[in-house]
């Protein structure tokens, strides 16, 4: 009965409500601004797929001595995304016994200019015959 004539609300659940609803809000502008950040992030990682199956392919084309010649280990800036570069890493080679087959393994590692983390790694085999160079496969 203690309650029986008390009309409105009192000073002290007003600003309870009105700081339990800032709490909520600060919740949820941190839940927005997180789902922002992954998708640069998602755009990052298909940018760089895209960008390492491009180089990949760009390897395919070429014969053993311009394999052999590749500049490992060096970052090149990406002509299409100036923001991006790559590097590739020369994971070694292999000639199979009777000489005639020489296998390259290369790693294409793409990255956010400035960066020292990849944000893709990418590896392929190159098959190559060992005495003209020519391209037998992937």
């Amino acid at each position: 009965m203690l309650f029986k004539n008390r009309k409105g609300t009192s000073l002290i659940e007003a600003a309870v409500s009105i700081a339990l609803i800032g709490i909520m809000l600060l919740w949820a502008a941190k839940i927005y601004s997180n789902s922002l950040k992954n998708t640069g992030s998602t755009s990052d990682i298909e940018i760089a797929t895209h960008l390492a199956s491009e180089q990949i392919e760009n390897l395919k084309k070429l014969n053993k001595s311009d394999l052999e010649n590749l500049p490992f280990g060096v970052r090149q800036t990406s002509v299409s995304y100036p923001n991006y570069e790559y590097k590739y890493i020369d994971h070694g080679e292999q000639v199979n016994n009777d000489g005639t087959v020489w296998l390259k393994d290369i790693e294409v590692d793409v990255y956010r200019k400035g960066k020292s983390n990849p944000l893709i790694k990418m590896e392929c085999n190159f098959l190559r015959k060992s005495d003209d160079g020519s391209n037998i496969g992937t």
